[in-house]
Order: structure tokens, then C-alpha cells, then sequence
């Protein structure tokens, strides 16, 4: 596994690996904890209902149900349903990707400051068909790639597309496609604050991924508490 200790480094090697090929064909994910595994969030949360899949559905339907009353162009496709879900925190059988590589080197080495990051690869260059999209999204037989209709602030900012997987208690490394790869990066902790820097200096920070009022505290609070010691390559910051 290669390991990344700076934005030039990574984007180097991103410019030799990924950029090569049409976009949309590697997409990139982050996990603050290198230990993390590529398993949705409906896969990982405790639950007390008597099989995940019970689980699951009651999420989804009661959300279904009750988010009408909040939303007020509630879609009716089950796709643009689940897109919603996920979107507003509910627990689903997505798993978030971004076309913009600088996007999960962010959320790699945005929190768990004392842990190691990784930052995941996938290529995935085969799309969604009309003929899934035209069935439930709990059906489908292996792993695709989609983009959401529903296209929110957040999502656009952040390049956003998702990936469903047919079990959402494996990890996606498991059960992937043929015609998919995977490639994986470690980031050692000590690397973390100061890419965290790079990358502000680049216009990736909280503020920019989540256009509102919140990313936006995010952002100044993090640039007013950690910004004046970080360093980069023995030089001051400030």
C-alpha cells in the first residue's frame, strides 16, 4: 500500500494514475480510520430489530412516511428516496464517493487525529443500466455506481455520487465486480494537520464542501485553533 505525506505527492501520483482516463471512471472515498472498512452505514449500526434486513426497511419506510411533512417536493422515485436518506444522515445501503480525489483526502484527514487515515480508489468504469434504475434499489444483484438526481448544495460541492451494494454487511472489497479494481493509500497521523493545511490553501476545506452557515463555523474554528502551529517542512505557517 503506498502511503501519502503530502497533496504534491498524492497528486503526482494521481496525475500518473487516474487522470489518465475519462472522469467518472476512478472515484475516491476517505476514512479518517485506516481500520474502516468499505461497509455501509445500515451494514455497521447496532440495531434491535430481528435481522438487518427488518432493520433496513423500517428505516426506509418510516422515513419514507414522515419525511413528506418536511420536505416539500418529497420524490416519488425510490432511488431519489434513498439518495434523500442518505443525504440527511439515515442509515442506507449507499456508500458516499466523489469524482474529486482532494474531496476524500479531505475527509481522510479531517478528524481521528491520532489514528491513521487511508484514502480509497475504485475504478469503476461500467455505469448503472436503465434496467436497474427501473427496479428497487434493494435488489440489486452486485455492485453499481449512480448519481442522484436530488442534486443538494453538499453533493454538488463535494462531487458526490454513491455506490449500492447487494449486501450491506460485506465489505464492497469483498463482493466487487470483475470488471472493478480497488487501490488503497495510507496516511500516517502525523501527516494528517498538515495536509489538512495544504488542502485549505487549495480551497478544500470545510467551508467550501459544506456551503452553509455550518461548514462554514467549521472551517473558522478549525483555521483559528490549528492553522498558527502547524508547520510544513520546518517553516512556520502564520
Amino acid at each position: 500500500m503506498d502511503t501519502i505525506e503530502s497533496t504534491h505527492q498524492f497528486l503526482a501520483h494521481a496525475s500518473r494514475s487516474f487522470f489518465t482516463e475519462a472522469r467518472g471512471r476512478w472515484v475516491f472515498r476517505g476514512h479518517a480510520d485506516a481500520t474502516w472498512q468499505l461497509i455501509p452505514s445500515v451494514g455497521r449500526e447496532n440495531h434491535t430489530s430481528k435481522s438487518r434486513e427488518k432493520y433496513e426497511q423500517s428505516l426506509f419506510n418510516i422515513f419514507c412516511r414522515e419525511a413528506q411533512g418536511y420536505h416539500n417536493d418529497f420524490p416519488a422515485d425510490i432511488w431519489e428516496r434513498l439518495s434523500l436518506a442518505q443525504h440527511h444522515g439515515l442509515p442506507t445501503r449507499l456508500l458516499d464517493w466523489t469524482h474529486n480525489p482532494l474531496v476524500a483526502l479531505f475527509f481522510a484527514v479531517i478528524s481521528n487525529q491520532e489514528n491513521d487515515a487511508e484514502l480509497v480508489a475504485l475504478h469503476a468504469p461500467t455505469k448503472i443500466s436503465v434496467n436497474v434504475m427501473q427496479k428497487s434499489p434493494f435488489t440489486v444483484a452486485e455492485p453499481v455506481k449512480f448519481y442522484p438526481n436530488i442534486v443538494t448544495s453538499r453533493i454538488r460541492a463535494q462531487e458526490g455520487l454513491f455506490v449500492i451494494t447487494p449486501d450491506p454487511e460485506k465489505n464492497l472489497s469483498d463482493v466487487l465486480r470483475t470488471d472493478w479494481e480497488i487501490k488503497k493509500f495510507m496516511i500516517p497521523a502525523n501527516f494528517k494537520e498538515q495536509i489538512r493545511y495544504e488542502l485549505f490553501r487549495m480551497g478544500v476545506h470545510a467551508s467550501a464542501l459544506f456551503p452553509d452557515i455550518d461548514g462554514l463555523a467549521v472551517r473558522l474554528k478549525w483555521q483559528h485553533s490549528v492553522t498558527p502551529s502547524c508547520k510544513i517542512n520546518g517553516v512556520r505557517l502564520d
